[in-house]
């Protein structure tokens, strides 16, 4: 099969890359032999990045030195020329190139990587008159050169503000290792304060529980009566007026008028349930003379039976619907009840749990004072034997 023309827009050589990086990320990877300015830049593979020094300066430049080459994709053939396949540099156009496709044979693998070509380098369609289109094309060579030098001037731009980005985040990242080496060096000499102080506070609360120690040694005695005339006027006093505090009396009054609510709560269904049972008995009594009347008139000259035989039907479920009522508010009546029985003796209990705990806070207190006297006592024997003996008083002794 016969190669296949088509023009496409002038690239250039960073594009081309771009391209066939493209198509071997999506096909695998090729072979590209390429040309620049008539001169080979040797043969790589795509999709990695050419390690050939001839085609890195080439990428660098970002120019249009690539005037031709030729790729193996999966098969189909690509060929390509800057300005034309012509070998007339004055025929070559400034702004169309030209794209060669062999597809060697045809199957859908390379009927779909022929038309990823395509997509790739965007061929246009070329007007017939060449004399028609030249200065369309003059100034189609124009606007290309100047879109060129525009673009490059941009990625250069680029390049100069990452630059500048990387030399601010440079400068941001040093400053902030000075702040943070100047703030872990105060930190340091704070800390180093800090435990020198707490050293000397340290030495003079060690000095001032020597001295207390010393002051409690000379003194001991008195201070010791004094601590012991100040735990039995407390305990006195607590013992005289022993009472619970207000906050005790507050904490109890919600369940104490709780308790009384319920219990009053209970009397009054009780009582409106009793005034429903004695309305309902004389309500009973009433339905039932009026069926004995019913039956009593149901004599066969008195009416027709099917009249008599309704009424007497509608009182009897009159009657029956009057004592299910009744048995209703009776289960009700010893539900409340039992109900009002539980309420009262549950108040009972908390009443005498309560007065139970207080009266054994009240004898604590007495044993209390007791303890005390009598600890204060042999306290006080230990050390006079100690100081009149200069020896521990026997354990006998101190037993009784």
């Amino acid at each position: 099969m016969p190669n296949q023309l088509y023009k496409i827009p002038r690239v250039t050589d960073v594009q081309i890359v771009h391209a066939l990086t493209k198509l071997g990320k999506e096909f695998g990877d090729f072979d590209v032999s390429a040309n620049a300015m008539q001169h080979g830049l040797g043969s790589v593979r795509f999709p990695g990045e050419p390690a050939l020094p001839a085609w890195q300066q080439v990428i660098a430049l970002n120019s249009e030195l690539i005037d031709h080459f030729t790729a193996g994709i999966v098969g189909i053939s690509v060929t390509y020329y800057r300005g034309g396949s012509t070998g007339d540099p004055v025929q070559k156009s400034p702004v169309l190139d030209d794209l060669f496709i062999d597809l060697n044979g045809v199957d859908p693998g390379r009927l779909k990587a022929a038309a990823a070509v395509l997509a790739a380098f965007r061929p246009v369609s070329v007007p017939k008159s060449a004399k028609a289109s030249e200065a369309v094309l003059a100034q189609q060579a124009i606007q290309e050169s100047t879109f060129a030098r525009l673009q490059k001037q941009l990625e250069e731009l680029f390049a100069q503000t990452i630059q500048v980005r990387q030399q601010l985040d440079d400068s941001v990242r040093q400053k902030t290792e000075e702040l943070e080496a100047a703030f872990l060096a105060k930190q340091h000499a704070a800390d180093e304060e800090i435990n020198r102080r707490q050293a000397d506070l340290q030495e003079r609360h060690d000095e001032l529980q020597r001295r207390a120690q010393e002051l409690d040694d000379s003194d001991n005695t008195f201070a010791r009566r004094k601590i012991r005339d100040g735990m039995l006027n407390d305990v006195t006093e607590r013992v005289k007026n022993f009472d619970v505090s207000n906050a005790t009396r507050n904490a109890r009054r919600p369940v104490e008028w709780g308790m009384r609510s319920l219990i009053f709560l209970f009397i009054l269904l009780m009582a409106w349930t009793g005034f429903e049972l004695f309305t309902s008995r004389a309500a009973q009594t009433s339905i039932e003379a009026a069926v004995t009347h019913i039956r009593e008139a149901a004599s066969p000259a008195a009416s027709p039976a099917s009249s008599v035989s309704a009424n007497l039907g509608l009182a009897t479920s009159m009657l029956h619907d009057a004592s299910t009522e009744r048995i209703a508010l009776w289960i009700r009546f010893s539900l409340l009840t039992i109900g009002l029985v539980g309420a009262i003796l549950y108040y009972i209990r908390w009443q005498s749990r309560w007065a139970e705990q207080f009266a054994a806070t009240e004898n604590s207190l007495k044993q209390f004072h007791l303890d005390v006297n009598r600890t204060n006592w042999v306290v006080e024997t230990c050390l006079e034997w100690r100081k009149e003996s200069d020896s521990a008083i026997p354990l006998s002794l101190a037993g009784r």
